[in-house]
C-alpha cells in the first residue's frame, strides 16, 4: 500500500497555522521498499533516494514516499483460491486433416520479484518502474498492484503461452508427456514479451537478490492442461476403454489358439506321446503299489502288465 505524508497543521489562537519545515520518521516496512520524493514550489516534483526494507527515514511533511513490494509475489491460475479461476484457453494444433485444433484449459503460477535494485538514483530499477509502469495503475496500492499485473505479467503469460501451446496437439498436452518442454518454451517466450511490454527489466525470479543484483528469468509453471469441453475427456475416455477392451479379446483369443497350436504339435510328436503313456503307467503302478489286491507283472520286453482284483 502506498503511504504519502500529509501537511501538518498547528491551531494557535483559532487560527491555522502551517508547521513548514517539520519532519517525521518514515519506516520502511521489512518487505516493502520507499521511493522518496521531493515536492514543493522550489524542488518541483522528483525522486531523490530509496528507503531501504525495514529502515527508517526522515521526511519532510511537504514530500512524499512510494511503497512497493520488496517480497515474492505470484500470479496462481487455478480453479479455487487463485488469483484468477479462469485458465488461459488455447486451440492447439489441428490433428490430421482438421481445420482447426482442440481447445485446452492451461493452468499456471508465476512466482517472482519487483526489481528493487536502487543504487543508479533516478535510473536504477525499481525507480524506472515505477515512473514508467506503476504510477499509471497506483501500484502501490493493492488494486493498482493487481491492475497493473493483469495488464503487465498477465498479458505476456497469456500471450506466450497461446503461442506455444498452439505447436502441440491437444492429446499430447492433456497427457502431460511433454510438460517440461512446453514450460520451459512458455517461461522463456514469456519473458521476452514481459520486457517488451513494461520497457525493462523490472521483474526477476524467485531466486533475486538486492545485494548482488542478480535478477534471473521470472518462474512459469505450467500445473496442468485439461480439454477445454469436458465432453471430449469423456469421448476419449471411451475410446480408450474400447481399446483396451478390444486389445484384451484379441489377447484371450491369441492365446487360445497358441493352447490349441501347441497341443497339436504335441500330439503329433511320438516322443511326446511316449512322455505321456510313461507318465499313465507310472501312476497305474504307483496305484497298484499301495493296494493289496493289485499285482504288477514285467515281460520280457520291460513291459508292465497291472492286474487288479
Amino acid at each position: 500500500m502506498g503511504k504519502f505524508l500529509r501537511t501538518t497543521l498547528l491551531i494557535v489562537g483559532g487560527l491555522a497555522i502551517l508547521a513548514a519545515g517539520t519532519a517525521c520518521s518514515e519506516i520502511a516496512p521489512p518487505d516493502q521498499i520507499g521511493l522518496y520524493y521531493l515536492e514543493g514550489n522550489s524542488d518541483g516534483y522528483k525522486f531523490d533516494h530509496c528507503i531501504d526494507p525495514g529502515k527508517s527515514d526522515d521526511a519532510l511533511w511537504n514530500n512524499s514516499v512510494v511503497l512497493l513490494p520488496n517480497n515474492l509475489r505470484t500470479w496462481n491460475i487455478a480453479p479455487k483460491g487463485g488469483d484468477s479461476s479462469d485458465p488461459i484457453v488455447v486451440a492447439s494444433k489441428p490433428e490430421a486433416n482438421q481445420p482447426s485444433g482442440v481447445q485446452v484449459n492451461v493452468w499456471t503460477q508465476t512466482n517472482f520479484y519487483l526489481n528493487t535494485v536502487c543504487d543508479g538514483g533516478a535510473t536504477s530499477p525499481i525507480v524506472q518502474f515505477w515512473e514508467k509502469v506503476g504510477r499509471r495503475y497506483g501500484a502501490d496500492t493493492t488494486d493498482g498492484w493487481t491492475a497493473m499485473l493483469e495488464s503487465t505479467v498477465v498479458t505476456a503469460l497469456t500471450t506466450a503461452t497461446r503461442n506455444i501451446i498452439r505447436t502441440y496437439s491437444a492429446d499430447e498436452l492433456v497427457a502431460g508427456t511433454n510438460l517440461t518442454e512446453v514450460q520451459e518454451k512458455i517461461a522463456a517466450a514469456f519473458q521476452v514479451e514481459l520486457k517488451r511490454l513494461v520497457g525493462g527489466d523490472f521483474f526477476c525470479g524467485p531466486t533475486f537478490n538486492r545485494v548482488t543484483k542478480t535478477c534471473p528469468p521470472v518462474e512459469v509453471i505450467v500445473k496442468d492442461v485439461d480439454y477445454n469441453d469436458p465432453g471430449i475427456q469423456q469421448a476419449r475416455n471411451a475410446k480408450q476403454k474400447a481399446i483396451e477392451q478390444a486389445q484384451a479379446l484379441v489377447a484371450e483369443a491369441q492365446g487360445k489358439l497358441d493352447a490349441a497350436n501347441t497341443e497339436k504339435q504335441l500330439y503329433n510328436n511320438p516322443a511326446w506321446v511316449q512322455l505321456e503313456l510313461a507318465k499313465l503307467k507310472l501312476q497305474q503302478v504307483q496305484a497298484c503299489a499301495s493296494n493289496p489286491n493289485c499285482t504288477v507283472v514285467v515281460g520280457s520286453d520291460g513291459g508292465v502288465i497291472v492286474n487288479s482284483k
